[in-house]
């Protein structure tokens, strides 16, 4: 029988059990070399009633270090004194199982509910609170392993498509590890490997995806704005119903990837054109009245005072210095 190893604190004393919990997590969770413990320090925290309990079963699958864990309410954060090379910092998996654990990273926070999955890089501090006790599977990626495909968003959900496939493929290899000889634990430990490589470059791809076609969706959208600019009644409702999406979401798309409103930029694209009319000498026989009109302004006197606030000068006196910049001879 190849059972997981267990460590608990039910067996000391409650004064020593933080204490004795951080050896654990150190020794037995991430085997952590002394020279990285020394650089090191980590902080327990227990909740409410401070009695602390804690439970670890752990284990080898191949390459990948593997645990499950069990404890009451608290927060454990972990700091370092220096930055670490690369081949010291695993990346740690944490599938929930029971409770909800709050993680913090850098300018990351995330919360991970049953059945969810979070990439932690241990090369950088970081804290997790677990205010109604947890229940994790965790496992440890190093070395060829823990060479993973890096995404800004590093959490999955284990109910769908390939994470659900990994969420059951771990919790398969911890209640089927008696069975475990040395060879199988390795290629169930590389198939984790591999599927966990997959779930985060399609998340990958998603985004791109999702990216892309907001890129599409946003250049209809200007595409439409643009063969409309002269119409006076150009609303973002006609819009949006031309284009088949909510109010809502057109408001977005110009608010996330060009920081103004659809209507500043309706503006805007009327004021480029009424300037490049002005600039134009095939043009020069049409009022300023009239270029405003036909890029959908209502009023003369809306125009120049819009005109102004963005180019700094009157629209007579853009159409005056672009034409004196045209009939200026070059110097000899």
């Amino acid at each position: 029988m190849n059972n997981l190893a267990c460590v608990s604190t039910d067996q000391v004393v409650r004064s020593d059990r933080l204490m004795k919990w951080k050896e654990f997590m150190s020794d037995h969770l991430g085997r952590t070399p002394e020279y990285i413990k020394r650089l090191e320090s980590t902080n327990i925290d227990p909740l409410h009633n401070g009695n602390f309990q804690g439970r670890l079963e752990y284990g080898d699958l191949g390459q990948l270090r593997f645990c499950r864990m069990t404890a009451s309410a608290h927060r454990y954060s972990r700091h370092l004194s220096k930055a670490l090379d690369v081949v010291d910092t695993p990346r740690m998996l944490i599938l929930q199982i029971a409770g909800v654990s709050h993680f913090e990273q850098g300018q990351q926070n995330s919360s991970v509910a049953p059945d969810e999955m979070l990439l932690v890089d241990c090369g950088k501090p970081f804290s997790v609170t677990s205010t109604q006790g947890c229940e994790h599977f965790i496992l440890l990626f190093q070395g060829p392993a823990g060479q993973l495909t890096q995404t800004g968003d590093m959490h999955l959900n284990g109910r769908n498509g390939l994470g659900r496939m990994l969420m059951h493929l771990i919790s398969d290899a911890y209640h089927q590890y008696p069975l475990l000889n040395s060879q199988s634990a390795g290629l169930i430990g590389d198939s984790i490997a591999g599927l966990l490589n997959n779930a985060l470059k399609n998340k990958q791809d998603e985004k791109q995806l999702d990216h892309d076609f907001r890129f599409f969706k946003q250049n209809r959208l200007k595409a439409y704005i643009e063969r409309h600019l002269a119409d006076r009644d150009l609303s973002i409702e006609r819009i949006a119903n031309a284009e088949q999406c909510s109010v809502r979401s057109l408001h977005r798309a110009f608010q996330d990837e060009l920081g103004c409103s659809v209507s500043e930029y309706i503006w805007q694209r009327r004021l480029s054109r009424c300037a490049e009319d002005l600039r134009n000498h095939d043009q020069a026989h049409r009022s300023l009245t009239e270029i405003a009109y036909a890029w959908g302004y209502g009023s003369s006197s809306h125009f120049s005072r819009h005109f102004k606030s963005t180019f700094g000068m009157s629209p007579r006196l853009f159409r005056e210095t672009a034409s004196d910049a045209r009939v200026k001879p070059s110097a000899a």
